[in-house]
């Protein structure tokens, strides 16, 4: 059951990280990724909830996108 509950915040999170790139910054994937220095593969994963990112790359995809690290929840 907790492994559910991860999978869902991990999701929730790629998605809000998707939305908010193409909205408020309209970057590519590959973009980001060097803004943040991260793959375009990694931000990939990260935007499909397929991995759990560190709160570094979290903070920086925050500044990046001009949000509070809170936003991204």
């Amino acid at each position: 059951m907790e492994n559910d509950e991860h999978n869902k915040l991990l999701i929730k999170l790629g998605t809000t990280i998707r939305k908010l790139r193409e909205e408020t910054t309209s970057f590519s994937q590959e973009k980001l990724g060097l803004e943040v220095d991260l793959s375009e593969n990694q931000i990939r994963r990260i935007e499909k909830g397929q991995t759990n990112p560190t709160i570094k790359s979290l903070l920086k995809i925050a500044e990046i996108l001009k949000v509070n690290i809170k936003d991204l929840f």
